[in-house]
């Protein structure tokens, strides 16, 4: 079906185009109707449209400005002129614009349905045309894929060691190798028997296909590498926009840790990960590779564990009690067992150790936003839904990577599991177990069909028993909660300029503009429109 927006500013026009032309065999739908071309340009904003049914004449923009506004800004829609006059100086200049037909009111629904099926016809063959580009440039995709995959793994095992090779090579293929990290995830599947030969199963192939999909979703935009290596494990090499070292290793933990939460939940496998330091080019790649093994040398003791390698010449004077990984997981249990004062004290061990041996301040950092990660990610797991974790969790990885002290540090990480120990502890004392359930599979579905009775059907409870209990423990209703994280979703690609309106709705899971905008006005005390220019005037 091909969406039909229709513009005249005679209301008896629209209403006649509506109810006495067959739409739908003409495989058409009218999504909407505007009096003017200002209206017909907000439209576009909340509809994707294919073809344009408007009136020459009409009061603000006419017809024809709206041709040239739409030529330069929405090239695919196909534009029908619709007159009461045979002026031929008016065709003439809707030749100029493109337009697909000229059409006189004498009538309508004789002339209409020819234009519609010949604006049709065009959008066809130009789908056509475009899906055969897209064929032959997948088919090309993938070759430069191969050729550069086997580069890179050359590369990376130290088999290409020239420099003027390595330059030329990645410039040939186009590849991006600025400040790239390395990730080396190690992927063991338990109790198979291919776990024990050597052989990757089929369910391991299957996993190791979504952690390939996660890293390209949560890295979309970046360039990104992906390389399978031996044994099943995976090599990802990802450029970050920011020469910032400390915020690119916060973003990478956090995606890391996602992962590991993939794992946990399957329960069918251990990832271990290791994340190498920042490099700038091609040429320091293998070290970059090595780098990330070495980083894994505590797994052997670990099971779904994540490390950031760190520099030799501290290799000395580290100690299996004062690597920041073994104290973070220390910290997140003492936390779990409700022992905030020894998860303070553990802490304060491993810092005042940095401050003995006089640890680079990039490796402290490193070290507290390892540990902070393992905080909010025991809370994320406790209280999936706390609006004011995710907040906080940007305003502390902020105030590390600024800090200018050791203490300043200290501070920062003490008031953390403070917060953390109360919170964690405010959640034990609420019979949750089937909230928690409720709010993980509402924020895992929220983009989909989702209502009372299919989230009770999935915990397995009776949908009255559960809208009851879940009001009593939390104070909100299930739709209310649902709404609400669609639209803080919503807000999130809001922020996007270049989003539009109805693409976010249905990105959330509200297949209806109108409504979704209803929603979002409840909850926010704005439309989307109104919050995308607020934000923008602020940013």
């Amino acid at each position: 079906m091909y969406n039909v927006m229709i513009v005249d500013d005679e209301p008896v026009i629209k209403k006649g185009l509506q109810c006495f032309i067959d739409w739908s065999l003409l495989q058409c739908e009218v999504v909407c109707e505007a009096s003017n071309g200002m209206e017909a340009i907000d439209q576009l904003n909340d509809h994707a449209i294919d073809i344009i049914v408007t009136d020459i004449r009409m009061p603000g923009m006419d017809g024809l400005a709206l041709s040239d506004y739409v030529q330069r800004n929405y090239p695919q829609i196909k534009i029908i002129i619709l007159t009461a006059f045979a002026d031929f100086s008016y065709a003439q200049a809707a030749i100029q614009y493109e337009v697909t037909d000229f059409v006189v009111k004498t009538n309508p629904t004789e002339q209409i349905p020819r234009a519609i099926e010949k604006a049709t016809k065009q959008l066809e063959k130009e789908r056509e045309q475009k899906q055969k580009v897209k064929q032959l440039e997948s088919k090309i995709h993938d070759h430069l894929s191969e050729i550069s995959e086997k580069f890179l793994k050359e590369a990376v095992d130290g088999l290409i060691s020239d420099e003027a090779g390595l330059i030329n090579r990645s410039s040939e293929l186009g590849l991006q190798l600025e400040n790239y990290f390395a990730v080396y995830l190690e992927i063991q599947e338990m109790f198979s028997p291919q776990a024990y030969s050597g052989v990757p199963g089929n369910e391991h192939h299957r996993f190791l296909a979504s952690i390939r999909q996660f890293l390209a979703l949560a890295f979309a935009g970046r360039p990104l590498y992906l390389l399978n290596m031996d044994k099943g494990a995976l090599l990802a090499i990802i450029s970050m926009d920011t020469g910032n070292a400390a915020v690119s290793t916060q973003a990478l933990l956090t995606s890391c840790h996602e992962i590991l939460a993939m794992a946990e939940h399957f329960r069918q496998y251990h990832v271990n990960i290791g994340i190498s330091l920042q490099h700038r080019n091609v040429l320091t790649l293998h070290r970059a590779c090595q780098e990330a093994r070495e980083a894994l040398r505590g797994s052997f003791y670990n099971d779904n564990y994540v490390a950031v390698f760190m520099p030799h010449h501290t290799s000395q004077t580290l100690t299996p009690g004062n690597v920041p990984y073994h104290a973070a997981e220390q910290i997140a249990e003492y936390l779990q067992n409700g022992q905030s004062d020894q998860a303070i004290l553990r802490l304060e061990e491993l810092l005042e150790s940095y401050r003995n041996t006089t640890e680079p301040i990039e490796n402290v950092k490193v070290a507290c936003l390892l540990i902070s990660s393992y905080c909010f990610r025991l809370l994320s797991a406790s209280q999936p839904f706390a609006a004011e974790t995710e907040v906080n969790q940007s305003a502390v990885y902020k105030q590390i990577q600024e800090s200018k002290s050791i203490q300043l540090l200290t501070d920062i990480l003490v008031r953390l599991i403070h917060s953390s120990s109360s919170a964690l502890a405010l959640n034990d004392k609420q019979p949750n177990y089937i909230v928690i359930e409720c709010q993980k599979y509402i924020k895992e579905h929220y983009n989909q069909n989702l209502n009372l009775q299919i989230i009770a059907d999935h915990i397995h409870i009776n949908s009255s028993y559960l809208s009851r209990l879940y009001k009593k423990v939390t104070g909100e209703s299930i739709i209310d909660v649902i709404n609400k994280y669609r639209i803080e979703m919503a807000k999130r690609l809001l922020r996007n300029p270049s989003s539009k309106v109805f693409e976010v709705a249905e990105a959330v899971g509200i297949e209806t503009p109108a409504y979704f905008t209803h929603v979002f006005s409840k909850y926010t005390g704005m439309s989307p429109k109104e919050y995308k220019l607020n934000y923008s005037q602020l940013n």
